[in-house]
């Protein structure tokens, strides 16, 4: 069998192994009880506020319709929860195939050389890594984003195969991953079962957002916001995702405008893709982590939304190192990498006349 491949097949795609739902927004009542915590859109009256040279005679005002989430008002904390999944790795190879100019036999070796990996993967310490990983971004609520940190306290309530776990999110570490406490051990150990094949269950996450008690008013939070693209009503300044109840349209084409009172949309969510991002930004292996200092989202070419910049150039990418599924150690940094980017997924083809 080859050692290391000149190229991959032609048509390469990999199966997620992992599965997130929407992370659903709720007011926790006094007592105990729980209400749907709802997206409001309302049209406003704001000032214009633009980076550029204005005649200070024109029009100021800037009229808006916007979407906006907030507690109710005789709500004690926010819940937000979110269930996860976890599929064997052997599972992940989805579609594999030849290009017209692909060689007979690199279909055959590819496989192998997959399967061959994902045996060794199955109770190494790279695994078990990655699967603590994992852990970690469940307990600390960076699932939350921008929720937890403007959070007091995070209370996070996990249920899975059968064990409960609850940790003090914000005790919990976000830019590191060492030092883990025994229940992230634990759970690490149970995501690492589901990515070997051993287990089949779903993560059930519950995360209490306390933003201080006393405060009885209504605090805005934040569900995930949409992109409306370049063709968005004029004057319509903001999209927030939600679930459920689906009201009128924005307006027809960039014309009409709603002309109504505030109304309720639906229940507040932050979107099951943008919880998966949080859940895998634990990559501390790319090349310059020691300058950065940040982890960053698992992506194949290390690319980061934040700076506009891919951290994983070249020899370093999930697609240079997909060549060499023969020769990788999963305990190494590049097998951890490369374990994780099978987790998250994703389209590897390299092209070629099909």
């Amino acid at each position: 069998m080859t050692t290391v491949f000149k190229k991959l097949p032609g048509v390469l795609s990999l199966n997620r192994c992992i599965t997130a739902t929407d992370a659903l927004f709720f007011n926790q009542i006094e007592g105990g009880g729980t209400a749907p915590l709802n997206v409001t859109r309302a049209g406003m009256r704001g000032t214009q506020n633009l980076n550029k040279v204005q005649d200070t005679r024109g029009e100021v005002s800037n009229i808006q319709v916007t979407d906006s989430a907030k507690t109710s008002a005789n709500a004690i904390a926010m819940v937000a929860t979110l269930a996860v999944t976890f599929h064997p790795l052997e599972r992940g190879l989805n579609a594999c195939a030849l290009s017209k100019k692909d060689p007979e036999e690199l279909l055959h070796e590819f496989r192998g050389s997959y399967q061959s990996f994902i045996e060794r993967a199955k109770s190494s310490e790279g695994l078990r890594e990655v699967g603590r990983r994992y852990a970690r971004n469940i307990a600390n609520g960076r699932w939350l984003w921008r929720n937890r940190k403007l959070a007091a306290a995070v209370a996070i309530d996990v249920v899975a195969n059968g064990q409960t776990f609850r940790f003090d999110a914000l005790a919990v570490p976000l830019h590191h991953f060492n030092d883990y406490s025994e229940a992230e051990q634990q759970l690490g150990d149970l995501i690492r079962a589901a990515l070997a094949g051993e287990a089949t269950f779903s993560i059930s996450i519950t995360a209490t957002v306390d933003f201080g008690r006393g405060m009885n008013t209504s605090i805005e939070v934040y569900p995930s916001q949409n992109y409306l693209g370049g063709d968005k009503p004029k004057g319509f300044a903001r999209s927030l995702y939600y679930v459920g109840n689906s009201p009128a349209s924005i307006g027809q084409g960039s014309e009409q405008q709603e002309v109504q009172a505030a109304r309720v949309l639906g229940q507040a969510a932050i979107r099951d893709t943008k919880a998966a991002n949080a859940l895998r930004t634990f990559d501390t292996w790319y090349p310059d982590f020691a300058s950065h200092g940040q982890p960053i989202a698992v992506e194949p070419a290390g690319a980061n939304l934040e700076l506009q910049r891919f951290f994983r150039p070249g020899a370093a990418s999930a697609f240079s190192l997909a060549k060499q599924l023969n020769t990788l150690d999963p305990d190494s940094d590049n097998g951890m990498f490369m374990l994780a980017c099978l987790v998250r997924g994703g389209v590897y083809s390299e092209g070629g006349d099909s």
